[in-house]
């Protein structure tokens, strides 16, 4: 393989990177914007995040992660939910296509769809914590993943 061919692989791999770059930014801001433009309650808050994720703090005490899956050229969206004990687990997974479709049928230009979607990856959290305290009972985070609020294990 000559320098040239390597160059123009190079090029290729760089500019669908970029691509994939703009495609997540572009459902961050569609994100944000769905979140803190909606007129309904959701209890969110932003947090600070580190480089290429965004953090939501529910109710105060959990945060809400999404993020690209970590490893290169990856169009794995993964959300996590994470306790204040430092007790972390991934909720949900979507796909984000180099066309900007998530999941192959929400547009990331979108922040209603993108809001819609986001709120369906999570509701389990939700739905859990809707149950648990329905219930009088304590959040425990595998528990509320599981979506079984009859133990109270805290």
């Amino acid at each position: 393989m000559t320098i040239w061919e390597i160059s123009e692989k190079a090029d290729y791999i760089a500019q669908r990177h970029q691509q994939l770059q703009e495609q997540w930014h572009l459902y961050c801001n569609s994100l944000v914007q769905g979140i803190t433009l909606s007129k309904a309650r959701l209890h969110h808050a932003m947090s600070c995040a580190a480089q290429g994720d965004m953090r939501f703090v529910l109710f105060g005490h959990f945060t809400i992660y999404v993020t690209l899956a970590d490893s290169f050229n990856s169009h794995t969206i993964e959300y996590y939910v994470e306790t204040k004990d430092g007790d972390k687990q991934r909720i949900a997974q979507a796909q984000l296509m180099a066309d900007g479709m998530v999941d192959g049928h929400v547009s990331n230009r979108d922040r209603q769809q993108v809001l819609e979607h986001y709120l369906e990856k999570i509701a389990p959290v939700y739905n859990g914590l809707y149950s648990a305290v329905e219930h009088d009972l304590p959040v425990n985070l595998q528990q509320l993943m599981n979506g079984n609020s009859s133990a109270n294990v805290a």
